[in-house]
């Protein structure tokens, strides 16, 4: 079965990532197997490789190895980022620094929650995993009051809810394709 990542990317304590979380999960459906990344828990500390992750370089430090494995072991993801400041969290960019062949033609789906439908940061994360060589397959922001309150409840526009379901659908296409591929 596919394994599909659903990424948090909040570490803040009070923070409305787990309904958002559990949207994502409830529209991929049995197609996928849902592996929980959140970087709260992860707690990566500042970047602490003594190599840049591009030189292909074998990473030295427990947390930094652990975190490729986790990542390496995923046939696509989900990102879940909030707009802090018309910006991902540092905790996301922290992570993605970390890593540069686990991202390399991965399928990612990006999804922003924020005033204005997360308009600032979804074009801002979507550059930064071209860097990465990630193929990122789509982007759904949700905006605050249209598609969730602030506190959390969610009440998600249809045509965002069909954005999705169609962003899945391309990632399975994908990961499909790259299986047989690879056979």
């Amino acid at each position: 079965m596919t394994t599909l990542g659903i990424l948090t990317s909040s570490a803040r304590p009070a923070r409305v990532a787990s309904p958002v979380s559990e949207w994502v999960e409830s529209l991929a459906g049995d197609r996928f197997e849902i592996e929980h990344l959140d970087l709260a828990q992860i707690a990566l500390p500042a970047f602490d490789e003594p190599a840049s992750p591009k030189s292909g370089a074998e990473k030295t430090t427990a947390h930094g190895q652990a975190w490729a494995d986790r990542v390496a072991a995923l046939d696509a993801l989900v990102i879940l980022t909030p707009q802090y400041n018309g910006s991902y969290p540092g905790a996301l960019k922290n992570a993605i620094d970390y890593l540069y062949a686990e991202w390399k033609d991965l399928p990612v789906v990006l999804v922003g929650y924020g005033w204005g439908d997360a308009s600032e940061v979804l074009p801002l994360l979507e550059v930064l995993m071209g860097r990465v060589d990630a193929d990122v397959v789509a982007s759904v922001g949700l905006g605050f009051r249209e598609d969730l309150s602030v506190e959390g409840e969610l009440f998600v526009r249809e045509e965002r809810t069909a954005a999705l379901r169609a962003a899945l659908e391309t990632v399975a296409a994908k990961v499909e394709e790259l299986q047989s591929v690879s056979a």
